[in-house]
């Protein structure tokens, strides 16, 4: 234990990042889990072991487990359009940008489920596409701190089923558990997911958890300097709307017990929460020839440009990124992954038996330096995978 604090409180002052929280698993327990650094600049005040965080996108992954529990209950065909099972999802329109103009046309097929599972359903993130950015600056759609959802009123900016887009289709996602399940989002996947799998300090709704254990947030600026952010941040208090690809609250130990279902093939002491037969299709390519690509900014404070290990072939499953080809001294081939906004990430390995992941509040996301931490963090795990195991 003293030795990962060691290598992450290292990588941390490289980096200039204040604090980290991190956990450890393989199929059988949690290994290792623990708190390093401060919240504070001044370092008086140590990262609380009882943390919670903003983990954003990492609540897709939740959302979709959340999702294909209640597909296996109502033998839902994931093939079908989306639009059958929410009427705001007819009459959708697909805008691009021609000579600075916004211009809309029909979509040639329907989105379907598995379209809105795998990112390839045409929907899009402001931050990533130039079109929806134009729309912003313009005020024709929402931005994503809107307490009511309506960013999910985007249009698409590509045809459906034609590239991966990384975007709002998992919010639409949790839109149909709430009408099939005729639950809030929150309720179900408590019920469903949290309480199952023993997430106790996770959830939709922060008062639940405690508001002050969330850390600050900070962001590197182009000097390195460090900049408290954490009152330009809406107020984390849930009202009526949970999006369901970026709204939960958890911490290290909690999203391991997640990883954890899927490196015992679905099972939670000894039960399936899901089958095996759809933990194989969570975690293995869902969209045919496409690839998961470089990701552009078009907001470079929130997010910065990203490719994830350039030259490798990467895949998309129900919410995992999945590496074509091992990466040195990391993970395995065929690892699932993904992360979140302010720098939260995990990762889990079938092959190795193990998985981790590790969580900070900083911006902007993919910032080099966060994702030099979790190089760090992760070269680490495997270094000491034979350890782990004993």
């Amino acid at each position: 234990m003293e030795k990962i604090n060691q290598v992450i409180e290292a990588a941390l002052e490289e980096s200039n990042i204040p604090y980290a929280a991190f956990a450890v698993t393989n199929s059988k327990e949690t290994l290792l889990s623990g708190s390093v650094g401060y919240e504070d600049l001044e370092k008086t005040k140590p990262l609380e072991t009882n943390a919670v965080f903003r983990i954003a996108s990492m609540t897709k992954a939740l959302t979709t487990s959340a999702f294909m529990i209640l597909a296996e209950e109502k033998e839902i065909d994931l093939q079908s359009p989306a639009e059958n099972y929410i009427d705001d999802l007819k009459g959708l329109k697909v805008a691009s940008l021609e000579n600075s103009e916004i211009v809309y046309s029909e979509p040639e097929t329907k989105v379907t489920l598995h379209q809105l599972l795998t990112h390839t359903s045409g929907f899009g993130y402001d931050f990533h596409h130039e079109t929806l950015s134009h729309l912003l600056l313009e005020e024709k759609i929402a931005n994503l701190l809107d307490k009511e959802g309506k960013f999910l009123e985007a249009p698409l900016i590509e045809q459906p089923g034609k590239y991966w887009h990384y975007g709002i289709g998992l919010g639409w996602i949790g839109r149909i558990i709430e009408t099939l399940s005729e639950q809030s989002l929150n309720d179900y996947m408590t019920k469903k997911l949290f309480k199952p799998l023993e997430m106790n300090d996770t959830s939709f709704d922060i008062s639940t958890i405690g508001e002050g254990r969330l850390p600050k947030i900070y962001s590197i600026e182009e000097d390195q300097n460090l900049v408290d952010i954490s009152e330009l941040m809406s107020p984390p208090q849930i009202e009526k709307f949970a999006y369901g690809g970026g709204g939960v609250f958890s911490c290290p130990n909690d999203y391991a017990k997640f990883i954890r279902m899927f490196l015992n093939g679905g099972k939670v002491n000894g039960k399936n929460l899901l089958s095996n037969e759809t933990v194989k299709q969570m975690t293995t390519n869902q969209i045919g020839e496409l690839i998961v690509p470089f990701q552009p900014t078009f907001n470079p404070s929130i997010v910065a440009p990203n490719e994830w290990f350039p030259g490798v072939e990467k895949k998309w499953g129900y919410s995992f990124m999945i590496n074509s080809e091992d990466i040195p001294n990391r993970r395995s081939k065929g690892s699932c992954a993904w992360s979140g906004i302010m720098n939260t990430f995990f990762w889990f390995d079938q092959e190795k038996d193990i998985g981790g992941t590790i969580m900070m509040q900083i911006a902007p996301c993919y910032h080099e330096n966060a994702k030099q931490v979790l190089k760090r963090f992760e070269e680490f795990v495997y270094s000491e995978a034979d350890f782990l195991k004993s």
